[in-house]
């Protein structure tokens, strides 16, 4: 699994993307393709379009075409806010698209609605840090009127934020009421030994073909546009200790 930072741009600047910082330069069509092209050579089973916001690029139908075209599963993590100008010819072309609260929930929820009508599988991410945890339950709200998955994140690299136990336990209420929720490896990280999957089945590749542990351990173990995946991959030494534990 494979999370591609095809775009470094975003309309928005909040305080806790890990993105935010990055450098804003991009690859061209061309690159993305033959990256594209090189991770499902390899075997790759899915690969997430993410960012920056990865709507922001004017050949995003292209690469997701290009994408589905060679077998891979497909998905994206968008923000939401041009969400609803993409038509069914493009939203056809992914498995599933999740759209992230970032406190305007007008947004989130005309993006979740576009989906549904379109017949799209949809999510909602939901980052546990202290100032958006009052807006759970109408995240939640939100997840069970369209049908969405609600995927709960802890936050990582963010001091107001709850542990990860804290984040697992509010999952679990939710599951109760009968919402459909998922975590990510960090809220399970006191309940699983082997929570983290970077470096064994996931990795990043940032907006500059850099080849990342994964989208919060930033130090590259190589770059797609001077070597091929299969080499990198094989030589990508140890796993990095989770620095958020």
């Amino acid at each position: 699994m494979v999370h591609l930072e095809i775009s470094a741009r975003c309309q928005l600047s909040c305080a806790y993307c890990y993105a935010r910082d990055q450098p804003k330069e991009e690859l061209t069509t061309a690159q993305w393709e033959a990256i594209i092209g090189d991770l499902a050579r390899y075997g790759t089973l899915q690969i997430t379009f993410g960012g920056g916001e990865p709507t922001l690029r004017e050949d995003l139908k292209e690469l997701a075409l290009h994408t589905r075209r060679l077998g891979l599963n497909l998905a994206m993590t968008t923000n939401g806010l041009k969400l609803t100008e993409l038509g069914p010819d493009t939203l056809s072309l992914f498995n599933q698209i999740n759209v992230s609260c970032h406190g305007n929930e007008l947004v989130v929820w005309d993006g979740l609605c576009h989906l549904e009508r379109h017949g799209i599988p949809r999510g909602i991410n939901f980052l546990a840090i202290d100032e958006h945890m009052a807006w759970l339950p109408i995240a939640a709200v939100l997840a069970e009127a369209c049908d969405a998955e609600l995927l709960l994140l802890t936050a990582k690299a963010v001091e107001c934020a709850p542990a990860p136990e804290a984040v697992m336990a509010e999952a679990r209420k939710l599951h109760e009421q009968g919402i459909r929720v998922a975590v990510d490896g960090l809220t399970c990280s006191g309940e699983m030994p082997d929570f983290c999957l970077q470096k064994q089945r996931f990795c990043t590749v940032d907006a500059a073909g850099n080849v990342l542990p994964c989208s919060f351990v930033r130090e590259p173990i190589g770059n797609l546009l001077q070597r091929p995946f299969a080499e990198i991959w094989r030589s990508r030494g140890e796993q990095v200790a989770c620095p958020f534990v």
